[in-house]
């Protein structure tokens, strides 16, 4: 029981190994356009070149042997012919001279060296007794009587055409040689009825065509491994440059757009280099235009923004002694204190913003980490954006689990988190704001999920794009720049973490900040980024 359990367990596995070699050589082979076409074209010359020879030589056989059957007929013929006058001449002689005549002839006609192995006469069946009585003579291998078939006597017998049928005759070794028997009614005068056979070997043919089979074969077995050395070498000489094209398109892909493709000749290839090239260094010039509009850009912000420091923050001081003083103002005027004060405060942070992803920009950033407990910076953000939220009728709960604590700095994990918070708040159209915190052996997430307006993955794969919006006409209440994502995950870059987003329109949208225990180490994941968006999910258990 046990060994047939084993053999049942192996026969599978063998099974399976078998699938997965055969599972790689295909991939091997779907990968490969060179293994494909070399393939295809081995298979083809292949199938023609067998085809030919194969064809060839069914036609050289066929006629060597309509031939040598012909000459065989023919000789046979003339042989019977002679036999047949020798026949009549013994009318009215001995049985003593009838026979001797007759054992003449069989001996005549047997000829090894012209291929006749074995000469026979037999007395025809059904006779009636005659006046001359003579022994059935035969030369050559007794065994080829029995090759002799009931059937080709019979027709023999009873027709005066010559008829003949192929046979295998021993070689007396154990084998066979191709052959026929050939045979014809004859009348001995005074004896009956009687039948001529000769066995005509077709040794020597059969070694001609075993001769002109190997020659074939030789010579297929040349043409066929030229061909494919001929294929190998126009398919390098049409794969080299599209794998050279291939290769430059990847450099030109990581930004090296220097790379050009040699141009050799007129002809299809030197055309593809040509356009290659084109592409290149159009592609060049774009992107260095670009480089020098991104530049121009980050330097009139930056510019900007550290020209309009100074006057904003005297407005903002302006503003500020105004606002504390609006009880002395009239009440019309205590209105417009407020509002100013409002917008000042936006502006302050919007060229704030600014001055950030200029710094980033510039590559000016560092990190100013300590260990700091996660979960309280988000209650911290929450507590902060309570009146937002209850502005907006929104529900914010966090649920914290594991350990939180991560070295980052804290003013910008808060930025992160308050972006993160005060977006979800915004969109959450009167529903609901679920944050998690999760921590495992290696990071701590902090997820965001709210049930509102939701986003397509088009727009999620731009939320993060400087002053991208995905509703223009939207108005947000807490102000901002656009930039507000793009900080966000520049300093979760900083950290060695990411930003992972996810939504669905119409049902919400979800937001993953990953951060390592210490900054730039490996991590995994402690939350998914997918959830399930019904308000009852929010209360409960999202994965």
């Amino acid at each position: 029981m046990t060994d047939q359990a084993t053999e049942e367990r192996t026969e599978p596995s063998r099974g399976r190994l078998l699938a997965d070699r055969v599972g790689e050589l295909w991939h091997f082979i779907s990968q490969r356009l060179q293994v494909r076409v070399i393939g295809i074209l081995i298979t083809i010359v292949a199938v023609s070149v067998s085809l030919t020879f194969g064809i060839a030589l069914w036609r050289i056989r066929d006629q060597v042997y309509e031939d040598r059957i012909d000459s065989i007929v023919e000789e046979f013929g003339a042989d019977a012919r002679a036999a047949e006058q020798r026949f009549t001449a013994t009318i009215g002689t001995n049985p003593g001279n009838v026979q001797e005549t007759v054992k003449t002839i069989v001996n005549s006609m047997y000829d090894p060296s012209s291929s006749v192995v074995g000469v026979m006469l037999m007395r025809s069946a059904d006779q009636p007794a005659s006046s001359i009585q003579i022994l059935e003579p035969s030369n050559g291998p007794t065994v080829l009587r029995e090759i002799i078939t009931d059937e080709m006597r019979a027709q023999t017998a009873n027709s005066e055409a010559l008829h003949w049928q192929p046979i295998a005759i021993p070689d007396g070794a154990g084998g066979t040689t191709p052959g026929i028997v050939i045979g014809i009614a004859v009348t001995v005068p005074g004896a009956g009825d009687y039948e001529l056979y000769s066995f005509y070997s077709l040794a020597s043919e059969q070694r001609l065509l075993s001769l002109v089979t190997a020659v074939q074969v030789s010579a297929a077995g040349l043409l066929l491994a030229l061909l494919i050395a001929l294929a190998v070498v126009l398919v390098r000489m049409v794969l080299v440059p599209i794998r050279e094209a291939s290769r430059n398109a990847r450099r030109i892909a990581d930004g090296a757009f220097e790379v050009r493709m040699d141009v050799r000749g007129d002809d299809e290839l030197a055309q593809l280099a040509q356009s290659f090239n084109q592409m290149a260094s159009s592609l060049d010039e774009q992107f260095t235009r670009l480089q020098k509009l991104s530049k121009v850009q980050q330097d009139f912000v930056s510019a900007v923004s550290h020209e309009l420091r100074s006057p904003v923050t005297t407005i903002r001081m302006a503003g500020q002694l105004i606002y504390d003083k609006r009880a002395d103002l009239p009440p019309s005027l205590q209105r417009s204190a407020e509002l100013m004060q409002r917008q000042l405060v936006n502006l302050d942070a919007m060229l704030a913003d600014l001055l950030e992803i200029s710094r980033f920009d510039a590559g000016a950033m560092a990190l100013n980490a300590e260990n700091v407990d996660l979960a309280e910076v988000v209650e911290s953000v929450v507590d902060m954006a309570a009146p937002l939220a209850r502005e907006d009728q929104v529900r914010v709960t966090i649920h914290a689990d594991g350990d939180t604590y991560a070295v980052v700095e804290q003013r910008r994990i808060e930025r992160i988190v308050r972006n993160l918070v005060v977006n979800a708040i915004e969109h959450a159209d009167d529903g609901a704001v679920r944050v998690d915190v999760v921590g495992n052996d290696t990071a701590v997430g902090v997820r965001v999920v709210d049930n509102g307006i939701g986003m397509s993955q088009e727009q999620a794969d731009h939320v993060f794009d400087r002053f991208w919006r995905a509703d223009a006409a939207r108005v947000r209440k807490a102000g901002g720049t656009g930039l507000g994502l793009t900080i966000a995950r520049e300093d979760a870059i900083l950290h060695g973490g990411e930003i992972r987003v996810w939504g669905v329109l119409g049902e919400g949208a979800s937001f993953l900040l990953i951060l390592p225990r210490e900054p730039g180490a490996p991590y995994t994941a402690p939350l998914d980024v997918e959830v399930e968006f019904d308000a009852l999910a929010l209360e409960g258990d999202l994965t």
